[in-house]
């Protein structure tokens, strides 16, 4: 969903969960005066017993103008947008509406309208209207930009807990007022907070063979418990701590360590894997567990250590929960499970003997390439950022980033990517598997630049066999004894070797692990073949397609038909193109002369326009390298298929087939023409894949016995394809690696 979906509507109400905190408020401010700014008259409200009173959020609605309403009642507004809350949640007062639609970055807790956008991963909801807001071209101003950098650092214990790179984004682009914010920060703590803080710290659990504190404290602003963590740690005897507390839907909870054998976002993962979120920093944690997979863990935990359960009621009597000391046994049973039965191993030390031995190489799967120097000057500090960090580095002559198709990027050097890439310097490469692309930054001068549009593909050079080890156990592993940061992996995880180069090492997961690795005697099941399309698919031809259609018509004084209505009618060879075109199809009495003067034309004009689709040549360059043989199946005229293709693909082709009914091969999508291809390649049909644009190629496909990829650059749209059975589809040429 975007902002502008919303704009169809009149009648509209911002709504924010009871209690709002800073972050629905900034959230709620940011839709509102998107409405405002494109015409409308919306609301912005809160519902619940409790009016808004702390000093903090009192003053942020004050200094920012930020107009929201305590409101009972609504009169069934046409459009309702929760924001920071999910409608029907129990932190959210029901009001009915028309239509509604939410924003959120909390986990879904029920079934959801179609206008929303969730990101459970987001540190803040304001994040995610900040992001909306930049997608619809919208000048943030100072008041705003204030109020949504100030909900992120809320929600974000300080920005101790972010993890996903937009959260960075905001938090270093917003154009923010320091002065009020800093009002705001002073402000945040209340004396019933301070009260709660020191109660909490007179309470702490000390576990000394961990030097580990635990701190209970009661419900608060999640700021309070990153104060609480802060000054516990500074303790002599406390190397890593966990502050929680209970709130209505579920646990927050603050992680710190000072030791480098202890990741407080790994330490906050871990505590809450498979029933909440965690991450942040490498000293500095936080996490989410919400209320009803808190019940569901510790019902199994129980079940488990064969003990009762013990739950309380809430104070209204509306909610059962685990009490706050059941609560405490499942956490501590989590971080004591995370504490042990972990190896500290060391890359110089490192014994493999005990670990199950894989022979592997990496699948020469597509990268991309940025020399440095030709987006920053020689000698700056360049940032770069990704979904899962940043990184930074000076640029010399021979840098080079490179990048994985996940937006992944590490640092290498000319003579490095020479020796371990095949390079293509003409090919564009754009990350796919990602909801972040990485960003590059002069952080001299703190210029962002366009990194991606110097991106070009790189194709690893297959290596011999190298070593990986699979993980029994947990470990973490020091690459150096003086390093200050490990790698970890989980019981299952793949400890890959490099050339068995341990200063290498990295850990990955098996499912990952499959996908870009061949074991050793797996190499025998790739394809070995591809047959392709033509029309759509290798060549752009409808612009030489259209003029041949139309030169004919003109000839007969028939109407005309357009480049859309021209793009519809192919498929299915160029007879029925001209059925399509004809009016009265083939049974008007002229329509042979008319095909044949349209045969006549496209002999001789089959190229003036036409050329191969961005890309396919260094696809073609790719397979041919590999040993991917590759044959053309089209129903385009025989003689006009074989033109092309020697015109084209002469250096890469096995077959060129084009329509042959009269010699007894039947048109696709008829199994015959790709039989034939499959014959003179020396393949069956299982050792190639087919490549298409069209319904006509699915079913050609399904006929022949050949697995499908469908191309969504041709004539025909995702959607079409995809109601027609496409399963495997594709928007570059460069992901079709992917299958071979």
């Amino acid at each position: 969903m975007k902002l502008s979906d919303l704009l169809k509507f009149d009648n509209i109400v911002v709504q924010c969960h009871d209690n709002p905190d800073a972050d629905a408020l900034a959230s709620g401010f940011g839709v509102y005066e998107y409405l405002r700014m494109n015409g409308k008259s919306p609301r912005l409200v809160y519902g619940g017993r409790n009016i808004i009173h702390k000093s903090n959020l009192v003053l942020m609605v004050d200094s920012l103008g930020i107009p929201i309403e305590h409101v009972d009642f609504l009169d069934n507004p046409q459009l309702l947008v929760t924001v920071d809350c999910q409608y029907g949640g129990g932190n959210v007062t029901f009001f009915k509406a028309e239509n509604v639609a939410v924003i959120d970055h909390h986990r879904v807790s029920g079934e959801l309208p179609a206008m929303n956008r969730v990101m459970s991963y987001m540190g803040s909801c304001a994040t995610i209207v900040w992001d909306m807001l930049r997608e619809e071209g919208v000048e943030i101003n100072r008041n705003l930009a204030t109020a949504l950098y100030y909900g992120l650092y809320t929600d974000t214990g300080e920005f101790t807990e972010i993890t996903h790179s937009l959260d960075r984004d905001l938090r270093d682009e917003a154009d923010f007022d320091s002065t009020i914010v800093a009002k705001f920060r002073n402000a945040n703590m209340s004396l019933e907070e301070l009260d709660i803080a020191a109660t909490a710290l007179l309470g702490r659990d000390y576990i000394e063979e961990y030097r580990l504190a635990i701190v209970k404290a009661g419900a608060c602003d999640p700021n309070v418990l990153g104060i609480i963590s802060d000054f516990v740690l500074e303790v002599d005897a406390i190397d890593i701590c966990m502050v929680f507390s209970v709130i209505k839907n579920g646990v927050k909870l603050s992680f710190r360590s000072c030791i480098k054998e202890v990741s407080a976002s790994e330490m906050a993962q871990e505590v809450c894997r498979d029933i909440g979120s965690g991450g942040g920093h490498y000293y500095k944690a936080g996490g989410f567990i919400p209320m009803d997979l808190l019940i569901d863990s510790y019902n199994v935990y129980c079940r488990e250590k064969d003990v009762t359960p013990r739950f309380q009621y809430s104070s209204d009597g509306t909610h059962k929960r685990p009490s706050d000391s059941a609560i405490k046994s499942l956490l501590e049973e989590r971080i004591f499970d995370y504490l042990n039965d972990t190896e500290i191993i060391y890359g110089e030390d490192f014994d493999t003997s005990g670990f199950k031995k894989v022979d592997y190489k990496k699948c020469p799967i597509p990268m991309g390439y940025i020399i440095a120097k030709d987006i920053l000057p020689v000698g700056c500090s360049m940032g770069v950022r990704t979904a899962k960090g940043d990184i930074s580095t000076p640029v010399g002559e021979d840098t080079v980033v490179i990048i994985g198709e996940d937006g992944s990027v590490r640092i290498l050097n000319l003579d490095r990517l020479n020796k371990s890439f095949r390079i293509y310097k003409d090919w564009r490469f754009t990350v796919k598997q990602t909801d972040y692309v990485p960003k590059f930054k002069n952080k001299d001068t703190e210029t962002i630049v366009d990194g991606m549009a110097h991106a070009r593909v790189c194709i690893p050079v297959e290596e011999d066999f190298s070593r990986a080890f699979v993980l029994k156990h947990k470990v973490k592993l020091f690459k150096n004894k003086d390093d200050s940061s490990y790698i970890s992996g989980r019981p299952g995880d793949i400890m890959v070797l490099p050339n068995d180069d341990r200063n290498e090492a990295y850990m990955i997961s098996k499912t990952e692990f499959e996908k870009t690795h061949i074991a050793k005697g797996e190499e025998e099941n790739r394809k070995k073949a591809v047959v392709f399309d033509l029309d759509g698919t290798l060549l752009y031809t409808l612009e030489d397609l259209k003029n041949a259609t139309n030169y004919a018509l003109k000839q007969k004084g028939m109407p005309e038909r357009t480049l859309d209505e021209v793009r519809r009618f192919v498929g299915n060879g160029v007879r029925l193109l001209m059925e399509r075109a004809v009016p009265q199809g083939a049974d008007n009495p002229e329509f042979e002369e008319t095909f044949a003067l349209f045969k006549e034309y496209y002999d001789a004009h089959c190229n003036d326009n036409t050329s191969p689709y961005d890309g396919i040549m260094d696809l073609l360059e790719e397979l041919k390298v590999r040993g991917i043989k590759m044959a053309i199946v089209s129903n385009k005229i025989d003689f006009a298929v074989k033109s092309l293709d020697k015109l084209y693909f002469k250096d890469y082709m096995t077959a060129a087939i084009g329509e042959m009914e009269e010699e007894g091969i039947r048109k696709k999508p008829a199994p015959d023409m790709v039989q034939k291809a499959l014959k003179e390649l020396g393949v069956t049909q299982d050792e190639a894949i087919y490549v298409g644009d069209s319904d006509v190629d699915i079913a050609t496909a399904k006929n022949s016995g050949l697995e499908c990829v469908s191309v969504t650059w041709g004539f025909r749209d995702v959607e079409f394809l995809k109601e027609h059975g496409a399963t495997n589809l594709i928007d570059e040429p460069v992901e079709l690696l992917n299958y071979v």
